[in-house]
């Protein structure tokens, strides 16, 4: 068995900035600045008040801010409220082969814990991109099999990620680092039935939390496991894994980066839903669609969706979010599926959506992969078809401008500029100057 801990602890104890690409940089920015802005949004979200108020009711102390009131608390408290509120409106990003959220527990960690230690952004930058680097490349060996059974990459793989940004604040030697991922491979968890509820974005809380935990028992002296990811009883073999290790998830660390593969959401629901929405938006720039007209709706996906966002006739806001039915109604009348306040209670029960929900079938199909999709609509004697591809590739000059003005519209211009300049000017500011403008 190759000794995963080993590798990934001495890469990420080596690392350095020039260790990193400018593609491997430039999606971390991009990352952190899309994260700064679901975050923010989602400060007055029932999941982050009930969050907040736990924190509070334990009167932590510490010099670690909460994004929703400005409290100072230890940064495992921040990590642990922080992540939640960042992942909160799911609109945060996805990478297809870590399975999950890789930012969602990363970054609060980088944030939480570098206002703690009083970390330049370049320190808290390096740390992000070990773990967001390696949380990637652990997911992908998790697979699919890890996931079909029912665990959630963005908190398991996630953890582990977490830990390792830890790690590198912390300043861990090697050692140390195989230790924290001891740790952490006997606090990892988080499953797929909590989805469509405020589980899903607690798992991301506690991932960022559990990774500040473990890093910070390790540097104590605390005695792990210092092979958890792989051995005999360890991680990957009591956790659904398939026994197979991708050659991406191990060769070419340091020189070749999977993170970069990272997608972004511009609709504010499960990402499983995107392609078709995208096919769906392409389609209706070319036609004038009566929804009322339409006779049948179909869409074809990679059959692991349909454990996941698939919600058949959804009731409330959150559920919506996960639901291929009622987003494609939602699109075809008019209701804009990137803004946060479309999803409601309201719109769940409103007749003319449901008429046209109803009409929709979801078709499995396993010749597709899980960022693709079609979509056919029967209008008379008319059919329309569209495929949509989340992997086909948007210019970094384009994708910046759609980053900034998603940012912006979640943010205002001005903060979203400010947290953008801190970003590019890692050599002035600190993690506190984003968590100040965030607070």
């Amino acid at each position: 068995m190759i000794d995963l801990t080993k590798i990934f602890s001495n890469f990420v104890s080596q690392a350095t900035l020039q260790n990193f690409n400018d593609e491997m940089i430039f999606f971390s920015k991009m990352s952190m600045i899309d994260w700064c802005g679901v975050a923010y949004a989602a400060r007055e979200e029932p999941v982050s008040k009930i969050v907040t108020k736990l924190i509070e009711e334990e009167q932590t102390k510490g010099h670690s801010k909460l994004i929703s009131n400005g409290q100072e608390v230890s940064s495992k408290s921040a990590a642990f409220v922080n992540g939640t509120i960042g992942h909160a409106l799911d609109y945060d990003d996805t990478h297809f082969l870590f399975t999950g959220h890789p930012t969602a527990s990363a970054f609060p960690t980088a944030l939480a814990l570098g206002e703690e230690l009083g970390s330049s952004i370049d320190e808290i930058m390096l740390a992000y991109m070990c773990g967001v680097e390696i949380s990637t490349r652990l997911g992908h060996i998790l697979g699919y099999s890890h996931y079909n059974k029912g665990f959630h990459q963005t908190a398991t793989s996630g953890a582990f990620g977490a830990t390792l940004v830890a790690s590198k604040l912390l300043k861990l030697n090697a050692q140390q680092i195989e230790n924290a991922l001891g740790i952490v491979s006997t606090r990892a968890s988080g499953l797929k039935s909590q989805f469509g509820t405020m589980g899903k974005p607690f798992h991301a809380g506690i991932a960022a939390s559990n990774g500040i935990e473990a890093a910070k028992l390790s540097k104590l002296g605390f005695v792990s496991c210092e092979n958890g990811i792989e051995c005999n009883q360890g991680f990957l073999k009591t956790h659904a894994w398939d026994e197979t290790i991708p050659e991406a998830a191990i060769n070419g660390l340091g020189t070749d980066f999977l993170f970069p593969e990272i997608k972004y959401k511009f609709h504010a629901c499960c990402h499983g839903l995107h392609a078709f929405l995208e096919a769906l938006d392409e389609l209706k720039t070319k036609n004038n669609f009566n929804p009322d007209s339409i006779e049948k709706i179909s869409i074809q996906t990679q059959p692991s969706w349909l454990q996941v966002c698939n919600i058949d006739s959804p009731k409330t806001g959150l559920e919506a979010k996960f639901s291929y039915r009622l987003t494609a109604a939602m699109s075809l009348h008019g209701v804009d599926t990137g803004r946060l306040d479309s999803y409601n209670e309201k719109i769940c029960f409103d007749e003319k959506i449901v008429k046209t929900r109803d009409k929709v079938e979801v078709i499995p199909n396993d010749q597709m992969t899980n960022t693709e999709a079609l979509i056919e609509l029967k209008d008379g004697s008319e059919i329309y078809k569209n495929s949509h591809d989340l992997n086909n590739k948007i210019e970094n000059e384009l994708l910046q401008k759609k980053i900034l003005t998603k940012s912006s519209s979640l943010l205002s211009d001005k903060l979203s500029n400010e947290i953008f300049n801190v970003l590019n000017s890692p050599e002035k500011y600190q993690a506190k100057d984003i968590t100040n403008l965030l607070k």
